[in-house]
């Protein structure tokens, strides 16, 4: 493995994301992966601002309400 995405999949990105996936901090899944060799880019975007999981959720609350 050369090159790895990081992304969460999580509704929101929050400080999970942000501390313990993509930081700086030696021990953010980013930095482990780099101190293997691996480039890595993260995408810190959670699921709920995708427009198709929004529809999901949209479709479920329809579906609860009808």
């Amino acid at each position: 493995i050369e090159r790895v995405e990081l992304k969460p999949f999580m509704l929101v990105a929050g400080d999970h994301a942000i501390n313990d996936m993509a930081s700086d901090e030696e021990d953010s899944w980013k930095s482990i992966l780099e101190g293997e060799g691996i480039l890595v880019e993260t995408e810190l975007k959670g699921l709920g601002e995708n427009e198709g999981i929004q529809e999901i959720f949209i479709n479920h609350l329809e579906g609860i309400y009808k």
